[in-house]
């Protein structure tokens, strides 16, 4: 995954400050629940803040080693999810903590402080919803997650979406 990151100097000039190479983090074969049900998933973390933005902006990396942001900021990354059955990957990289309130409530269903907004680029995934109603999401589609409990479930076809998470503050 490429990452070009463009910045507003100071004195008003706009330039490249990032070209690069982005390594994958693999989830292991055990996955995250020790039976295997996110074994393989991939993520590309691009950028994020941890905070509202102030511009101009340097174009510095300048967030925690986060899945999602506190409130304010956001994360934008690349997930993959390979197709069910799909052979095991090898595990790669360090899986980042969440880094915001978030609860897994069984079987795979969790949530997250946060509004996630994902756009499908390639494949179909499917959601369901802790009421069991469920949407099967395909190239194209785009997702708003307001920090509703759900599941994934994967086809047999591997998907491929790009994940803007904004930070919220969960009220009680």
């Amino acid at each position: 995954m490429r990452r070009v990151v463009t910045a507003q100097t100071e004195d008003g000039r706009n330039v490249f400050v990032v070209d690069e190479e982005v390594d994958p983090i693999v989830v292991g074969p055990e996955g995250f629940d020790g039976k295997g049900s996110d074994a393989g998933q991939r993520v590309w973390q691009v950028w994020g803040a941890d905070g509202v933005p102030q511009l101009p902006d340097r174009g510095e990396q300048a967030y925690a080693n986060t899945l999602f942001a506190p409130p304010g900021g956001y994360r934008l990354q690349v997930c993959e999810f390979p197709a069910q059955g799909a052979p095991a990957r090898e595990p790669q990289g360090t899986w980042p903590p969440n880094g915001t309130a978030s609860a897994r409530v069984g079987d795979g269903l969790h949530y997250t402080d946060s509004v996630d907004i994902m756009i499908v680029l390639e494949g179909e995934i499917g959601l369901e919803q802790d009421d069991g109603a469920t949407v099967t999401l395909g190239a194209g589609d785009v997702l708003v997650q307001n920090g509703a409990a759900h599941r994934w479930h994967r086809t047999s076809v591997p998907c491929r979406v790009c994940m803007i998470a904004l930070g919220a503050v969960r009220r009680t």
